[in-house]
């Protein structure tokens, strides 16, 4: 006898030639490509741009323009080019939004594919409370409200997380046939303290629902303070775990370096005031509209695929921004497992958002028949005939 997510699986993937179908008409745009320069694995790994953290890449656009003899603020835009992506509220109506602060738009519902099975992002506090949380755990709610979720199936839309169904996205990724590394893009737009500062901790979970929309499986990728390199599901956490204190990364607003023969010979974080005499200096929270920060989930962009034919299902994403812990009324209390952070979100104006990189190396182009096959099972597998259930 078949399993009940046999004919589930069957039933989706037929509905899936609807969804091609309901895509092609529809209004929707393409998911914004990234046009910088290509990022390579060696920038990637080059610690002075870029950082492990945790189960991430994280990259400073600016020192990335500065390793590669362009100017610190050179952009995307620039005739020659450059890392700094410029990222007016505008524009992110065709990035896949996490959260942004200001007057910016959270809908996600103008990326194709259509219908929409994406969350729409979080609006990030405007003052007030020093930090920025999507949930206390996976399942309980942070200080941020809930987003519209844009029909993502009920069992999908968790309270305290962004959600996304796993086939929308590979399927938002595939840009004119094309499969593209997801990459993350951070625009600080001010100073978040009186440091330049602030700390950060997140967890990416992907989860496989069983048939009563409860998670029977999970693997999770974390952003954490872990330099030592990123490794195959380092991370112990579960979808509902809390990280402590010591577990935070911070972004620093400034990057000081010196330039000897032509050489970036010093590099310098720090988190405030000004650089030692000497030093040049870039600027990650710039204020000007433009995404200083570049992250990336390599394992995870490898294994989108593989995950969604082992039959997961969705993607659940948790940010924690600022001060959590400690007895501040305006601070994250009963965030962490144990300790308190000391940088603070006092803007509340970060831009978290996805869009679509470099071309995936392993990504031939496929015979016609093969695509319509692929395309029909990634858009099957984004529909849901689960029974609602309310979380």
């Amino acid at each position: 006898m078949k399993s009940p997510r046999f004919y589930r699986t069957a039933l989706t993937i037929g509905l899936g030639t609807c969804l091609l179908v309901m895509s092609s008409a529809a209004s929707a745009v393409p998911l914004d490509i990234y046009g910088g320069p290509i990022i390579t694995d060696a920038l990637k790994a080059d610690v002075r741009a870029c950082l492990n953290v945790g189960d991430a890449v994280s990259c400073s656009a600016g020192m990335l323009n500065v390793l590669t003899n362009r100017s610190a603020t050179a952009k995307t835009s620039d005739s020659g080019g450059g890392y700094v992506l410029p990222s007016p509220q505008g524009d992110l109506k065709n990035r896949i939004v996490l959260g942004t602060g200001g007057n910016a738009s959270t809908g996600n519902g103008d990326i194709d594919p259509a219908p929409y099975r994406v969350e729409d992002g979080f609006k990030t506090n405007s003052g007030g409370d020093n930090f920025a949380a999507t949930g206390k755990t996976g399942q309980t709610a942070g200080n941020l409200g809930n987003p519209d979720n844009n029909s993502l199936p009920s069992d999908y839309d968790q309270l305290g997380t962004w959600d996304v169904g796993l086939g929308w996205l590979i399927n938002a990724l595939t840009v004119n046939g094309i499969r593209r590394e997801m990459m993350i893009g951070f625009d600080y737009n001010q100073a978040q303290n009186s440091n330049g500062s602030v700390d950060y901790w997140a967890l990416i979970s992907v989860l496989d629902y069983d048939a009563n929309g409860a998670i029977q499986n999970q693997k999770t990728f974390e952003i954490k303070n872990d330099f030592i390199g990123y490794g195959l599901f380092n991370s112990s956490k579960t979808f509902n775990s809390q990280p402590s204190a010591a577990e935070f990364s911070t972004v620093n607003t400034k990057t000081c370096y010196q330039i000897t023969g032509g050489v970036v010979t010093n590099v310098l974080p720090i988190t405030g005031g000004q650089c030692p005499a000497g030093f040049d200096n870039v600027n990650n929270a710039s204020g000007d509209s433009t995404t200083e920060i570049l992250a990336f989930l390599p394992e995870l962009n490898t294994g989108l695929k593989g995950y969604l034919f082992q039959g997961y299902d969705a993607i659940s994403v948790r940010m924690l921004f600022g001060c959590f812990g400690g007895t501040d009324k305006q601070s994250g209390r009963g965030y962490l497992s144990a300790g308190q952070t000391t940088n603070c979100d006092g803007g509340g104006n970060v831009d978290a958002y996805l869009l679509a990189g470099q071309p995936m190396p392993d990504n031939p182009v496929p015979e016609p028949g093969t695509l319509a096959l692929f395309g029909l099972a990634l858009g099957g597998l984004a529909w849901s005939t689960r029974r609602k259930v309310r979380h």
